[in-house]
């Protein structure tokens, strides 16, 4: 039985390593198209790592069919310096999945560390290669199971163990709150078959002369079992794709909320603009003929000339007091015209959050959703004056014109939304806002003729704020508005 498994497999070994390659192709893919849709999730901020993990892994499996292939056209020597460079995208696969561990913890870990750790473990670990290949300690073969055994114990196994722990507190700190219990569990098996990921790949290692290798490797298990490694690791592999796609959904989900919350908002901006609309053209409108026809009135008596004796004592008196009520009555109007005025700029004020920098990612959230196009939002130090409501709404406008102006004539590919309280560049500012883009430089010297962009200038001119515009061809856009310090 055995016997016929090997033969077996020998005869489709190619389509072995080819499924197995695939598998974790998909897996990157997947993982960098969701990452370019963006999203608020913590958990979006590590998929680049797993994206590159599943890509590196896949050239990294590929190469033991292409390497191969090259034997009858290629010296020794090239074939050599193909091992090492998989050997290279192999260091690369485990790097990756030990940044994606690391990112998945990072709220219990040093931000820095989720950058630094992998580049330094990865230029360290590559420098020994290198040097250890220069002097050729070892015959090639020899040193190359040996490097990638020690690779798979060192890095493949702690990473994968340390992305399986990240999983599990990401499905409970972050996806729980959703309430969404088959994500849950997507991401728990996920999990799962990270841990039986790092047995298959970091300890089921290539024969190589040091303990443990010498003992639990791959050929042991080839001849023990007459299948290859490569056929559990695909199982490993399709239990990740599965339950990363199942997850997936999460992100679906966030931005169907996202999409709701966003239409919730429009309709109660738009009830609330029907609202002030009835107040001004009716309601204000009925007081103000009920105060023509009072104000008419109270002439008209005002007109009489008749001389007080002509009047009985009581006359006079009830005619006294009419003009004092009506005076009374026409003075109540006009305060209650004051105040639903001021009612109707409340409602279209209430659209917008009280708070600027809330206002503003209010504002990228939208048109993050509308235009698709990746938005970075940054917020520096801490308010140093108090806006009005009327100046919040100026630099509310200003952001939703820059931002229209790169969506439609830009071209960029990435924008970015930058609050600062205290400085803005190397000088002194109350506040500064900096709209930049990553475009053709065209958005707003095309347009400089047009009414978008006069409205910005005179909107800053209200605020009694400077305001500036950068641009340059094949450079980009930057729109600033800068309030100086009063200090």
């Amino acid at each position: 039985m055995i016997d016929q498994l090997q033969r077996f497999f020998v005869a489709n070994d190619s389509l072995v390593q080819f499924v197995h390659g695939q598998v974790f192709m998909i897996l990157g893919v997947a993982m960098w198209l969701q990452w370019q849709q963006r999203s608020q999730l913590e958990l979006a901020r590590a998929l680049p790592w797993l994206a590159a993990f599943g890509v590196l892994e896949a050239f990294s499996v590929w190469a033991n069919v292409f390497v191969p292939l090259q034997a009858r056209l290629l010296s020794s020597d090239a074939i050599e310096a193909l091992r090492f460079l998989q050997l290279l995208l192999t260091l690369g696969a485990f790097v990756a999945l030990l940044g994606f561990g690391l990112k998945l913890n990072e709220p219990s870990l040093p931000p820095w560390s989720t950058w630094y750790i992998p580049l330094l473990v990865a230029l360290v670990v590559t420098v020994v290669l290198a040097l250890q290949r220069i002097f050729a300690l070892q015959p090639g073969m020899v040193r190359n199971a040996t490097n990638e055994a020690f690779l798979r114990y060192a890095i493949c196994a702690p990473a994968a163990l340390l992305v399986a722990l990240g999983l599990r507190q990401q499905a409970g700190r972050l996806i729980g709150p959703l309430r969404i219990e088959r994500i849950v569990r997507a991401l728990r098996v996920a999990g799962f078959g990270f841990v039986l990921y790092a047995v298959l790949e970091g300890l089921l290692v290539p024969l190589a002369p040091f303990f443990p290798a010498n003992v639990i490797n791959e050929v042991a298990l080839y001849r023990m079992t007459g299948i290859p490694a490569g056929v559990p690791r695909i199982l490993a592999g399709g239990v990740i794709v599965w339950s990363f796609l199942r997850a997936l959904e999460v992100f679906r989900v966030e931005a169907d909320r996202v999409a709701q919350a966003l239409q919730r908002e429009q309709s109660l901006n738009a009830e609330r603009e029907r609202i002030s609309r009835e107040l001004h053209d009716g309601t204000i409108q009925s007081i103000y003929a009920a105060g023509l026809a009072l104000d008419d009135a109270y002439h008209a008596l005002e007109s009489l000339r008749t001389p007080p004796q002509a009047f009985a004592p009581e006359d006079a008196a009830a005619l006294s007091h009419a003009r004092a009520q009506m005076r009374v009555v026409m003075d109540a109007l006009n305060r209650t015209v004051q105040d639903i005025r001021r009612y109707i700029y409340d409602l279209r004020a209430a659209g917008m959050e009280e708070d600027l920098a809330r206002g503003l990612v209010q504002i990228v959230n939208e048109w993050r959703m509308r235009t698709h196009l990746p938005i970075e939002w940054s917020l520096e130090g801490q308010p140093l004056r108090d806006l009005t409501p009327e100046q919040r709404q100026h630099v509310y406008q200003i952001a939703r014109e820059a931002l229209s102006n790169i969506a439609r004539h830009s071209g960029a590919t990435r924008a970015r939304v930058e609050l600062r309280y205290g400085r803005c560049g190397n000088s002194p500012a109350d506040l500064c806002l900096r709209i930049s883009d990553n475009g053709n430089g065209q958005a707003l010297t095309a347009s400089h003729k047009g009414y978008g962009l006069r409205n910005m200038r005179e909107r800053a001119r209200m605020l009694g704020a400077q305001f500036s515009i950068e641009s340059a061809p094949g450079v980009g856009t930057v729109v600033m508005l800068q309030f100086e310090s009063q200090n």
